[in-house]
Order: structure tokens, then sequence, then C-alpha cells
């Protein structure tokens, strides 16, 4: 097949540089993706676990790097709202830095807390960069042990006299 100013056309070449210029560009992309890059300075929000057991709901939330001065924890109504920003450290310059991922700056983080708390009993503890509140539930809350008789038939009080 003639192709092009008279030269032979082959299928299979320009099949195969197409596939070479492909992969080269695919493997660029990842390479890029991969490349380090500057996080922006702003908000974020930190990432928070919760779990309660038969008296407490305690929430754990993630941001390391903080001093107790950088964190304000507040109820208003029924909403925990935990605020604070994350600094660089005395010396260090965000144009220095050759890779970040860590976010930096201000956050707010708010969590709607079911009616079962206690709103007088919140306790905050930060250990190891995880802030730690506690909020013991309302007695009316908690679970009640119903006792279980077998093999008796009880009365009603009433019925008893």
């Amino acid at each position: 097949m003639l192709g092009i100013r008279g030269m032979f056309w082959n299928p299979a070449v320009d099949l195969a540089s197409s596939l070479e210029e492909w992969m080269d560009q695919t493997v660029e992309d990842m390479l890029r993706a991969m490349s380090p890059q500057v996080v922006p300075t702003g908000t974020f929000a930190p990432l928070v676990d919760c779990y309660e057991d038969a008296d407490h709901l305690v929430l754990k939330v993630e941001i390391p790097g903080l001093n107790e001065k950088d964190l304000d924890v507040t109820l208003e109504g029924n909403v925990l709202t935990v605020r604070g920003e994350r600094r660089l450290e005395d010396g260090e310059k965000k144009g220095t830095f050759t890779w970040m991922e860590r976010p930096y700056g201000t956050f707010v983080r708010s969590l709607t807390l079911p009616d079962t708390v206690d709103p007088n009993t919140i306790t905050a503890n930060y250990t190891n960069g995880v802030l730690e509140i506690a909020l013991a539930k309302r007695a009316e809350a908690k679970p009640k042990q119903i006792p279980v008789t077998v093999g008796q038939k009880t009365l009603p009080a009433q019925a008893a006299a």
C-alpha cells in the first residue's frame, strides 16, 4: 500500500507508535499525580470517631500538632463544636517545604448530639494528637436490666394481697 509521498504504509507500525505515545502519556500522568505538591493552608475538617457504651458517648477527634490553647470546645443546645488552628512551627516557612500533606490553618467541626447525653457532664482531654470528648448519658437513657424469673408465675402486687 502506498501512503503519503509514495512510501509504504504499515498499520502495525502506526499502531505500535500510537500505543507507545499512549503509554508515555499514561506514565507521565501517573508520575505527575504522585509528585510532591504543596497543600494550601486554609480550613480543613479533622477526622472524628464516635463510639458509645452503656454509660457514655465518646468522640475522638484527630488533630495532631496543636497546643491546648489552639483548641476551643463549645456546646450550644445539642450541637458540640470543636474549633482550632494548626500553625506551622516556629522557624518553618510555607515556601521552604518540598512536600506538604498535613493541612494547616483553621478548622471547625460541629456535631449534633443525641438527646440521651447529659450536657453537664462533658469532659475533654487532648493526648498524643487526639482530642477525646466524653459525654455521660442521662440516667433515663441508660439501659435498664429487667429481671427474669424461671418457673414461677408472679402476681401483680394488688392481687397478692
